[in-house]
């Protein structure tokens, strides 16, 4: 029987943090990455690197609910691979006579959002993303003071600039050197690193 939307959801298909379950290439080059904003002293929390289909396709929807892109009766239903998992989702909530209750439909589709912690994202999350062939990293960044971080040819960078996160442009130029690129909107997910840039 289909389980009601809502945060319980978000404990199902759990997205990766293990930078080890990347895809090989992708993985080489964030290492490195990594280890250059380390000898930089830079603070690094990665928040998500490998992503089920499902949990991509529950994120998507319940954001779009949210944002009022589609109804949740419109919500397709999530059609799995050849020995994936399906997910087995009823977006449509009732109330006590048995009829749809859009209102508690829609408050679900908000209490996952949140627990997904998506609720600052400008756009939805891909239902294509390069999460989920292992090619993409979320990943906070911050520093205190100026810093020296060396690109892939082995320069040191001073970055003196503002802001002191991932959304730093000069940081940025870095991490492209080694094949790690920020999403190329870059307010729209500030996390989000991948191996194109998508």
């Amino acid at each position: 029987m289909p389980q009601n939307s809502g945060a319980a959801w978000t404990h199902k298909f759990p997205t990766s943090k293990d930078v080890s379950d990347l895809e090989p290439t992708f993985r080489a080059r964030v290492v490195h990455f990594l280890d250059a904003l380390a000898d930089a002293d830079v603070e690094v929390t990665v928040t998500a690197t490998q992503r089920p289909r499902q949990r991509a396709y529950l994120m998507h929807y319940a954001w779009r609910i949210v944002h009022g892109q589609i109804t949740p009766d419109k919500v397709p239903d999530f059609e799995p691979a050849v020995g994936e998992e399906s997910v087995d989702i009823q977006w449509v909530h009732v109330d006590a006579q048995n009829r749809p209750d859009s209102a508690r439909s829609v408050a679900a589709a908000h209490a996952m959002v949140h627990a997904f912690s998506i609720g600052g994202l400008q756009v939805a999350p891909s239902l294509t993303s390069l999460h989920i062939a292992g090619k993409a990293i979320d990943m906070v960044l911050s520093w205190d003071d100026d810093i020296s971080v060396k690109d892939a040819r082995g320069r040191s960078i001073e970055i003196r600039s503002t802001p002191r996160s991932g959304t730093n442009r000069d940081l940025i130029r870095v991490g492209a050197t080694y094949g790690v690129h920020h999403l190329h909107a870059v307010h729209k997910d500030p996390p989000h690193w991948s191996v194109n840039g998508h």
